[in-house]
């Protein structure tokens, strides 16, 4: 979700509850913490292994949610900082115990929206790194957005009581649980209409729009339209398709896999499927995610550049070594 949707909410429970200023901040602030990862998400591409320092990657857990939130509150109640921002907002950030347990009522709010979205948050990192998602809005839902930026210019031109929060609050509800029903009827219907199971259907920015894949030996995406109930493309590749056959692919597959970039993209990916050319005593892995290119094959060209890292990763396996080309 975007960062007015995750700054408003707590903002709304706090006031409909008429909570004091230094709770109210701390609300805030957790609603937001997780999303500091931005400044640290480089530190992925100085140490690879390090892959989970990302976005929406290790902050956007219980525990290190925790810890995000303490670290930003208590830089936030430095007083040169809290004197800067007073200057822009009506803010009292306090490092205590009792705002440490809003600020992460705050974080839990963040979790669940972006639980929400496609390909979901590492809930319980450091013990298990799977990412939790119910797939159900995209990355960021221009509806809901632009709802939450509504209330948000309105609560900075005027104060806002406890009434008006909960005439607020019931708007973004029922926001959120109109376009979340139509969403998932349309994610159903998209399901429905390939037999089968064993299919898992992701959001786009138009909540009629769904890309299904199936995963397996062979994975399939499709897209579906649920306004004309049409499939509008698919396409089937191999899990592993090896284009020229040689020696020892099955410990140069083992061998990649163990690179740091290799883990980082399987984690990143909806499915994996590999091509594998063998030459000049060499073997060259490209992995890519077939869902994604199937969902850049209509962007501009600059998108398509710029996130093709995300899309596809090569990989050289000589005498024994694995190295990201």
């Amino acid at each position: 979700m975007d960062l007015f949707t995750h700054a408003l909410l707590p903002y709304l429970f706090g006031k409909v509850q008429n909570v004091k200023k230094e709770y109210l901040t701390a609300l805030i602030l957790g609603g937001i913490a997780p999303d500091f990862d931005v400044f640290i998400m480089g530190v992925s591409g100085i140490f690879p292994s390090l892959f989970i320092i990302t976005h929406r990657g290790i902050t956007h857990s219980f525990l290190f949610g925790l810890l995000t939130m303490m670290a930003v509150l208590y830089l936030a109640s430095r007083q040169k900082i809290r004197n800067k921002i007073r200057k822009y907002v009506d803010f009292n950030p306090v490092f205590s115990r009792e705002n440490i347990m809003f600020g992460y009522f705050g974080v839990v709010l963040h979790l669940f929206l972006d639980g929400v979205t496609t390909r979901g948050v590492p809930l319980f990192y450091p013990f298990e790194i799977a990412r939790y998602s119910a797939e159900v809005f995209f990355y960021t839902d221009t509806f809901l957005m632009i709802v939450s930026l509504a209330i948000v210019v309105y609560i900075f031109k005027k104060p806002v009581q406890k009434h008006t929060a909960v005439k607020f609050l019931l708007i973004f509800l029922i926001a959120f649980a109109v376009m979340g029903g139509l969403r998932i009827v349309e994610k159903n219907d998209a399901l429905d209409f390939f037999e089968g199971g064993g299919k898992q259907a992701f959001p786009t920015m138009n909540p009629f729009e769904w890309y299904v894949l199936s995963d397996g030996e062979i994975i399939t995406t499709y897209q579906y339209n649920g306004m004309n109930s049409l499939s509008q493309y698919n396409e089937t590749v191999q899990r592993l398709n090896v284009l020229s056959g040689g020696a020892g692919l099955d410990a140069a597959l083992t061998t990649a896999g163990e690179l740091p970039q290799v883990k980082s993209f399987k984690w990143r990916a909806h499915a994996v499927a590999i091509n594998a050319t063998f030459g000049n005593e060499t073997w060259l892995l490209e992995y890519y995610d077939p869902l994604q290119r199937s969902e850049m094959r209509s962007a501009p060209a600059v998108l398509r550049r710029g996130f093709s890292r995300f899309s596809a990763l090569n990989v050289s396996m000589k005498n024994g070594n694995a190295s990201v080309v």
